[in-house]
C-alpha cells in the first residue's frame, strides 16, 4: 500500500458526508466516521505487517503511511499490539461467527455442512488475504496474552471442523480417518489460499472457493457414498475394507 493511497483512504473516511437531521443522527455520523477511519488504519497496518512483519513495523511507520500525526494515531491505537489485537479479532471473530450457525446444526447432513463451512471460510480468506498473511507472519511476535487468545480462537474453528467430520464418520459417510488430523489438513488447505490466490487471475473467487470446498469434501467421502455397489472386484474389496475400518472405529469408540 502506498503512502498516498493510505492517506487518501483516511481522508475519505474523515470527510464522508452523513445526513444530520437530529442530535442522534449527528452522533451516529460521528461514530460512522470513526469506524471508517479505524478501518482505513487497520487496512494500512495489515499491509505493513504483511510486508515487514510485526516486529519490523512501528507506529511512526504507520503514521507516515497514513499521512497523519502520531498523536492522531494514538487516539485510536495506543500501541501496535492493540492494532494486531484488532486485526486478530477481525479474522477470528468473523470466521467463527460464519461457522457457528452452520456447524451447530446437528440435523444437517455432514457432507452438506462441511461443504458449506469450507466454502464460507475459504471465500472469506480469499476476500481478505492480507489479514491472513499478517497472522502467519506475526504469530511468533505476539505478546503472550494475545498469542493465547489467538490460540483459543483457532481452537474454536478447529473444533467446528472436527465435530462435522466426526458426525460424517459416525453415520458412515466419511472414511474412518482421524478427525483431528483431517480437520487440520482441510484448514491448512483453506489458509494456504491466502498466499496463492490472484484476485485478477483467470478463475473468479467464487469458483475457487467452490473448488476448494469440493476437494475438502471429496477427500473424506467413502468410496460408496454416492454410487451403487460396483461389480468390479477391486471396488468391492475397497468398500469392504472401508466397512471393516468403520466397524473397527465404532468398536474402539
Amino acid at each position: 500500500m502506498t503512502k498516498k493511497k493510505a492517506a487518501t483512504d483516511v481522508a475519505l473516511a474523515r470527510t464522508t458526508e452523513v445526513a444530520r437531521v437530529t442530535d442522534d443522527g449527528a452522533d451516529r455520523a460521528t461514530r460512522q466516521r470513526g469506524a471508517l477511519v479505524r478501518k482505513a488504519m487497520l487496512k494500512a497496518a495489515a499491509q505493513l505487517f504483511a510486508e515487514r512483519g510485526f516486529g519490523g513495523t512501528n507506529l511512526r511507520d504507520l503514521a507516515d503511511v497514513l499521512g497523519i500525526s502520531r498523536p492522531g494515531l494514538y487516539y485510536h491505537f495506543p500501541n501496535k499490539e492493540k492494532i494486531l489485537e484488532a486485526l486478530i479479532e477481525e479474522v477470528t471473530l468473523s470466521s467463527a461467527s460464519r461457522l457457528a450457525d452452520i456447524a451447530q446444526q446437528a440435523d444437517r447432513d455432514p457432507e452438506e455442512s462441511l461443504r458449506l463451512v469450507m466454502r464460507t471460510v475459504t471465500e472469506w480468506v480469499l476476500e481478505n488475504p492480507v489479514l491472513f498473511r499478517v497472522l502467519d507472519r506475526s504469530e511468533g511476535d505476539m505478546p503472550e496474552e494475545l498469542k493465547q487468545r489467538h490460540a483459543v480462537s483457532k481452537r474454536v474453528i478447529l473444533d467446528y471442523f472436527t465435530n462435522i467430520i466426526k458426525r460424517g464418520i459416525a453415520i458412515g459417510k466419511f472414511r474412518p480417518v482421524d478427525p483431528h488430523v483431517a480437520a487440520l489438513s482441510i484448514i491448512g488447505m483453506r489458509n494456504w489460499a491466502a498466499w496463492w490466490f490472484n484476485p485478477d487471475g483467470r478463475i473468479p473467487l467464487n469458483d475457487v472457493a467452490d473448488t476448494v470446498a469440493d476437494m475438502a469434501v471429496r477427500s473424506l467421502l467413502r468410496a460408496d457414498a454416492h454410487r451403487t455397489r460396483s461389480d468390479r472386484i477391486e471396488d468391492v474389496l475397497r468398500i469392504l475394507k472401508e466397512d471393516v475400518a468403520h466397524l473397527d472405529h465404532i468398536v474402539r469408540d
